[in-house]
């Protein structure tokens, strides 16, 4: 009878430690973000991005989705472009709509002497996200074509694209 209670005992004893374990490893994760989305708020774009221009950045209403594909982009891209500014500008009064025209221009810098530039376009800000993970892909194309030529590089200070 004593070895039954005993069994019970140690049976009782190794699934409160597990629980305890679990509630533990539980309050730590969320405690230390990870409980959260993975999907960065509209204030939390990268700290390599300055927005420039006449539009701030809660001006846009990012959504989480839309930082997210953002910051994706600069972080994929971190190896080749240093900092990435930005220059928007939107010359109407009234609120900004996914319909909203607005005036983009990309400077991204790179460790070395030269910049990649691009010229100003006219983007909605439904296809601003998409058209500046784009850009920042056709870049870093162009980028790596302009560095397998040293005697070139050596003659520019800005690469336009």
């Amino acid at each position: 009878m004593a070895f039954r209670r005993r069994g019970l005992w140690r049976q009782w004893k190794a699934s409160a430690s597990v629980i305890f374990f679990l509630c533990l490893s539980g309050m730590l994760f969320f405690e230390f973000g990870g409980g959260r989305s993975a999907i960065a708020p509209a204030s939390g774009l990268s700290g390599m991005v300055a927005v420039k221009g006449t539009v701030r950045v809660e001006d846009l209403g990012l959504t989480g989705e839309e930082v997210g594909r953002l910051n994706r982009a600069v972080e994929s891209h971190k190896t080749m472009f240093t900092k990435v500014a930005l220059f928007l500008d939107y010359s109407g009064d009234s609120r900004m709509t996914d319909k909203t025209v607005l005036v983009m221009a990309m400077i991204l810098e790179t460790g070395g002497d030269c910049e990649v530039r691009s010229w100003g376009r006219k983007v909605s800000r439904a296809e601003l996200v998409s058209q500046v993970a784009l850009y920042m892909d056709k870049a870093a194309i162009e980028y790596e074509r302009f560095l397998k030529y040293p005697d070139v590089k050596k003659n520019f200070r800005s690469l336009y694209i």
